[in-house]
């Protein structure tokens, strides 16, 4: 690990913290950098093990951490950190960067940026604003289309009542739930009444559009290959 912290006289510097593995990587960003004088690179680590205790250290306004420093696993460990992130990696690594942004990794410029790219972009996320180029920002709104957040009030159902709502979505009766749950018809009407009443809707449709217009559940064609059409959620 390569760990320095410079004695300055206090000014307005936005202090920066660099993690890049490779030395000729983190050389070109910290050049970069430095051409800001707004800018100070107060420390570089060259892995994830050490920088929490290094970001405690020298209480950077915002770390800078290439992306192929990153392994499986490792977004939580930028999610844990006490000061927003920026990720800076190649043009083609706009995919991962949209699937690791979070409240604290705020931003990506790719390694060919200029120096006044990256600035901007330091100083942006050292704010709390966030800064992507246009090809990651639209990664990331395809992605939350596909899957968008899911809503908290279902984090209230047990995994027997989200059961029942999958069910329930793909047109079951309380009899067919309770045949393929092996349980008895009381029990599912029981799992129902739960349900409905945390999602706070008044009957089993309501319950199955707000899972739906939530991407909570979908209806699997198969089920209905011999059925004909998808039949309404019965009540």
């Amino acid at each position: 690990m390569a760990f320095e912290r410079e004695h300055r006289t206090a000014g307005p510097e936005t202090e920066v913290l660099l993690a890049e593995q490779w030395p000729l990587n983190r050389a070109e960003t910290r050049r970069k950098l430095e051409q800001d004088p707004a800018l100070r690179v107060s420390a570089e680590v060259e892995s994830l093990v050490s920088l929490r205790g290094v970001v405690r250290a020298v209480s950077p306004s915002a770390v800078v951490v290439a992306v192929d420093l990153l392994g499986s696993g490792d977004e939580a460990a930028l999610a844990e950190l006490a000061v927003p992130v920026l990720l800076i990696g190649e043009q083609d690594d706009g995919d991962r960067v949209a699937r690791l942004l979070s409240p604290r990794v705020r931003g990506f410029v790719c390694r060919s940026d200029g120096a006044s790219e990256l600035a901007g972009a330091v100083r942006a996320v050292a704010a709390g604003q966030a800064s992507l180029p246009p090809a990651v920002a639209g990664k990331l709104l395809d992605t939350l289309v596909r899957n968008p957040p899911r809503p908290a009030v279902f984090d209230q159902l047990t995994q027997r009542e989200q059961d029942v709502l999958q069910y329930i979505s793909q047109g079951l009766t309380t009899a067919e739930i309770a045949a393929e749950m092996v349980v008895q018809t009381s029990t599912i009407k029981s799992h129902i009444y739960h349900l409905l009443q945390k999602l706070r809707v008044r009957d089993r449709t309501q319950a199955v559009a707000l899972a739906y217009r939530s991407g909570i559940v979908h209806v699997p064609a198969p089920r209905f290959a011999d059925r004909g059409d998808v039949p309404l959620p019965s009540v």
